[in-house]
């Protein structure tokens, strides 16, 4: 008898056992209760009300989660072969105060598709059109979107415009987890002292780009 035969089983116990373990033990969070297949969670993070569902034999998942004053739902099935993710923005619904806060309804849905690691395919859109920060001080941000491409790597895009004020760009590398951020703003812009102060825009520029990495 090999001994992948022999390990098998093992395998099936440990695993068994690691996912009836209470989710409070694994799951860094407040308010925390159910298990890795099925539980909810008061906070974790920034996030927060959330609850998910984990059907590995079904190779499914779900969850369902509080941010910035909006619900969203995210699913995984098929993976790791061929999989399928999606995001979509739901309908307004309390979630947990940080220390910013922002206010505007996206709404739309991003589909991927892909093969273990690679991204195959990519449609829908994310929109919001009335983005604004409202605490710890009041900036209109405007109008929105985000989207993601597949081509050799994961890329995500998007656009943030207020007509006669600012437009600023975003093109994410995800895999290489770095981003590019350009942006062209008025003189009178109140977004323009922001970026002076943090020094991405020099005393007489109009616009400029940053790189980011994380």
């Amino acid at each position: 008898m090999s001994v992948r035969v022999l390990l098998w089983p093992v395998l099936v116990c440990v695993v068994t056992l690691l996912v009836e373990l209470p989710a409070s033990w694994l799951v860094p969070g407040r308010a925390v209760s159910g298990s890795l297949w099925q539980g909810q969670a008061e906070q974790v993070g920034d996030v927060g009300p959330l609850n998910w569902q984990w059907q590995p034999w079904r190779l499914q998942a779900q969850i369902r989660l509080g941010y910035q004053g909006q619900d969203w739902l995210a699913r995984l099935s098929g993976w790791p072969w061929r999989w399928r993710a999606d995001v979509e923005a739901l309908e307004a619904a309390p979630s947990v105060p940080l220390a910013y806060r922002l206010a505007g309804h996206w709404q739309g849905r991003v589909a991927v598709k892909g093969v273990w690691r690679r991204c195959v395919g990519a449609e829908g859109r994310l929109q919001v059109n009335d983005l604004a920060l409202v605490s710890p001080w009041s900036l209109d941000l405007g109008q929105g979107w985000l989207e993601m491409r597949c081509a050799s790597d994961w890329r995500l895009q998007g656009t943030l415009r207020l007509q006669g004020q600012h437009q600023l760009d975003l093109d994410a590398d995800l895999l290489a987890r770095r981003a590019r951020v350009g942006f062209e703003v008025q003189p009178d812009a109140a977004l323009t002292p922001l970026l002076r102060g943090a020094q991405w825009l020099g005393l007489e520029a109009a616009k400029g780009a940053r790189q980011l990495r994380w």
